[in-house]
Parts: structure tokens; C-alpha cells; sequence
């Protein structure tokens, strides 16, 4: 018996969890989500051998790239189908005065307008949040940030949004009451948000846009603002808000 068909015959339900396991780990550090897709692939296959264990590793491989594939073909479709609706010229059209984070507004967790211009003469930084994320104890870090630079004139502010996997689901409230229990977050928090596609909060536009327009890759991507309106710098979502050279940038914006 070769190899290949030692492999296939030896192939059961456990071993496809197994690597259903190991994907959906590294999709939480790679802050992608096409891993998801095959790891999907792996336990629907497992799943089914776990019914009839009868089935050849032959088919058990053919089954998950088949999957595999057609989950890969749904989400391009999606992807391309939310760049087509992406309106163009939203300098122009969208946000056309808005030369500042101060020109904008949020809606506060507790559905209040808010000015931003009523952090004129402070450091902001501007994180898109979630709830359920593997990035999600990060909000420790951010809130030891507030703590330990508010009195300097410098502020953390949350944007919840629900876009990355769907790992912002809960309303408001929930969030809210979320934050307070888990990580004790005493800094500022909005309403639910969109930061990509063609429904992206204007603030989110602006961003984006003058700092080479790529759009937000995960939950807390992260962005400094100078106490005078202006962008500082853009972070990757595993930026930790520990990171010595983030810490040295808000220090210096201070």
C-alpha cells in the first residue's frame, strides 16, 4: 500500500476536527476569514463521517474541497458585489467639508448626537470594537491607556461595529452592560456602526480615505488623532494597545 492510500484509508472523523480546529485558530491571527472557510469545510465533513463512518477518505477529500470551493466562490461574490456598491467619489460626494475628525458626529451607546468637536484639544484614539472577537481582551489594554493618559487631555473612543464575523451582534445595551462587566471600560463608547461598504459611517470614510483609502481589515484597527483634528498614524488591528511604539506615538501627540 503506497502512501497516499495508507493516508486516505486511515482518515476518520477526528482528524478532520482536528484540522477544522487548527483553521478556525489561525483564521483568529491571520484576521482574514478565508480560513473559516475551510475549517467550516472540515467539520461539515466530520460531521457527516461521525453519521456514516463508511465513507473513503477518497470522497471524504473530494467532499471538502467542493466545500471548501464553493464557500470560496460565495464570499468572492460578496466581496466583489459590496466593491461594485462602494460609491465613488466619497470625498466629493459624501463627505465634502469634512477636513477634520472634528467635523464629524456619533451617536453616543446611549443614542445621543455627539460632537466631535468636543474633543478639540485632545488625543483621540478612534478603535472599531467587538464583543466576541479573539482581539476582544484588548479592550484591557485600551482601558489602561484612558486610565493612564485622560488626566493629559487624551481619550479612547469605541466604535462597535458587527461586521467582521458577526462578532458584534448584541444591541446597546448588551454591549454596554459587556463592557462594564468584563473589562470595567470607562472610556467613551458609540452606537453600532458600519466602518466598510457603501453603509460605512462618514468618520469612517474620512479615515480611510486619508490614510490611502484601504479599507479596515478587522475588529480594533486602530487610529490616532492629534489633539488638533488630524491623523496621526494608522495601526493593524494586532496592534496591542501596549505596544511600545503606539505608546510612544500618544505620548508624543499629548
Amino acid at each position: 500500500m503506497n502512501p497516499i492510500e495508507y493516508f486516505l484509508k486511515s482518515l476518520d472523523f477526528l482528524d478532520w476536527w482536528l484540522l477544522a480546529i487548527v483553521l478556525g485558530i489561525a483564521d483568529v491571527f491571520l484576521l482574514r476569514g478565508w480560513l473559516m472557510i475551510p475549517a467550516i469545510a472540515a467539520g461539515l465533513v466530520a460531521f457527516v463521517l461521525m453519521l456514516f463512518p463508511q465513507i473513503g477518505g477518497l470522497w471524504q477529500v473530494g467532499g471538502f474541497l467542493i466545500i471548501t470551493i464553493i464557500g470560496i466562490v460565495i464570499r468572492w461574490v460578496r466581496s466583489a458585489k459590496s466593491i461594485v456598491s462602494k460609491p465613488t467619489g466619497i470625498a466629493v460626494n459624501q463627505v465634502p467639508a469634512m477636513r477634520s475628525f472634528h467635523d464629524f458626529e456619533i451617536k453616543t451607546i446611549d443614542g445621543q448626537t455627539k460632537s466631535l468637536k468636543d474633543y478639540k484639544g485632545q488625543a483621540v484614539l478612534v478603535v472599531n470594537v467587538a464583543s466576541q472577537c479573539g482581539l476582544t481582551p484588548q479592550y484591557a489594554g485600551l482601558e489602561k491607556l484612558q486610565g493612564e493618559f485622560k488626566e493629559r487631555g487624551f481619550t479612547v473612543l469605541g466604535l462597535p461595529c458587527n461586521q467582521f464575523g458577526q462578532q458584534e451582534p448584541g444591541d446597546e445595551a448588551q454591549i454596554k452592560q459587556f463592557c462594564s462587566l468584563n473589562y470595567d471600560v470607562s472610556f467613551p463608547l458609540t452606537s453600532k456602526i458600519e466602518v466598510n461598504g457603501s453603509s460605512a459611517h462618514p468618520l469612517y470614510m474620512w479615515l480611510k480615505q486619508a490614510t490611502g483609502g484601504a479599507d479596515i481589515q478587522w475588529n480594533f484597527e486602530k487610529f490616532l488623532i492629534g489633539r488638533d483634528g488630524q491623523i496621526v498614524k494608522r495601526y493593524s488591528p494586532k496592534t496591542a494597545p501596549e505596544d511600545p511604539q503606539l505608546r510612544a506615538d500618544v505620548q508624543a501627540a499629548l
